[in-house]
């Protein structure tokens, strides 16, 4: 069972050293592509995890598929692997976002369209998020094709559904009584 404090200490050292070298968007920008590659392709996180596959293999595979990435970020993945913690990477990646937002003050906030957002629209939200909330916004998109038109928002575990489905629903109750 994976526990958040470690992954939580994997984040912190992370993220300190990172701002301290002014590199905080870089290594998030790394880290957020080294982890949608190794969700595309699911033999890697296999072969990642596999435990009679070598330490040095594991890092050579990451060397060669990654070599443009922060060498913070390469020698957290050479730590983890050493440790026996490859299986950290997503949780170590959400830890440090939790972390960068509490100390930047910056609030996640989840949407969910049917379409996706033009810019025009995207910026609007952002700014009015931004203002309702009191922070600087950063928004997670992501398309849903089950809904029908309209916005799905998501903040701190609490949810503002304005889909179209939502507004039927409420219609339905207020018809069926």
């Amino acid at each position: 069972m994976k526990s958040r404090e470690i992954a939580r200490r994997y984040a912190e050292a992370l993220y300190r050293l990172s701002y301290e070298e002014g590199c905080v968007d870089q290594i998030e920008a790394d880290y957020r592509r080294v982890l949608a590659e190794i969700t595309e392709v699911p033999d890697f996180a296999r072969f990642l995890t596999h435990p009679l596959v070598s330490r040095e293999e594991k890092n050579g595979l990451v060397e060669q598929a990654f070599p443009q990435i922060l060498g913070y970020l390469r020698n957290l993945f050479s730590l983890l692997i050493r440790n026996g913690r490859e299986d950290y990477l997503e949780l170590i990646y959400e830890e440090f976002l939790t972390l960068r937002a509490e100390e930047e003050g910056i609030i996640r906030v989840k949407v969910a369209t049917a379409q996706e957002l033009s810019l025009e629209n995207r910026d609007g939200l952002v700014n009015r998020l931004a203002k309702a909330l009191g922070g600087r916004v950063e928004l997670e998109e992501r398309l849903d094709p089950d809904l029908l038109g309209g916005v799905r928002i998501e903040v701190d575990g609490k949810v503002v559904d304005g889909t179209l489905r939502a507004k039927l629903e409420g219609l339905r109750t207020l018809i069926e009584g």
